[in-house]
């Protein structure tokens, strides 16, 4: 086992950190941890790539490829990343892929949320012709004022319109 992880790229002044948080590596079967290895290279993870990854999320290896390939499946699909931008995402952050998937699943929620609120403010503005998003012109509005105030304050405030207007509107959308 100590042979295969300084093969994976564990170098001998990391295998005591690596083994202490993963002692669990030595119930795994070694050929299957050999299989994980190829799997990720298969997926054109570099040697460099693998060792920096089981450095950085030590219980990298402990997961099936099955279970892998659904996370890596996940964020490539969830996040509309291409093969490479995926692969460069957890090669820099591998703990994405053995951590919790509920806290990313929590935060996409909030940002596409955000978003689908942006886009419904934006198009109330240009509908009444309020649009403006140059620092230069007047009747400037910022992206932090369009995103981060209540529904009442933007009505008010910045749309120049009533609540019920806004909510009229979101009803022909």
């Amino acid at each position: 086992m100590l042979l295969f992880l300084k093969d994976v790229g564990i170098e001998d002044n990391q295998l005591g950190a690596f083994l202490t948080k993963n002692h669990a590596i030595f119930s795994e079967d070694l050929e299957n941890l050999k299989t994980r290895v190829a799997y990720l290279h298969s997926k054109n993870f570099s040697k460099a790539d693998v060792a920096q990854m089981v450095r950085k999320a030590p219980f990298l290896l402990n997961f099936s490829v099955e279970r892998l390939d659904n996370r890596l499946g996940f964020f490539q699909k969830e996040l509309e990343l291409s093969v490479k931008k995926t692969r460069d995402l957890v090669v820099r952050l591998p703990r994405l892929l053995t951590g919790s998937l509920e806290p990313v699943k929590e935060n996409m929620k909030v940002f596409n949320t955000r978003l689908f609120k942006v886009k419904e403010r934006h198009l109330f503005l240009t509908y009444l012709g309020r649009a403006q998003y140059d620092p230069a012109k007047p009747n400037y509005i910022s992206l932090d004022k369009l995103v981060s105030i209540p529904d009442e304050i933007f009505c008010e405030e910045i749309a120049k319109a009533s609540v019920q207007d806004f909510e009229k509107f979101l009803k022909t959308l």
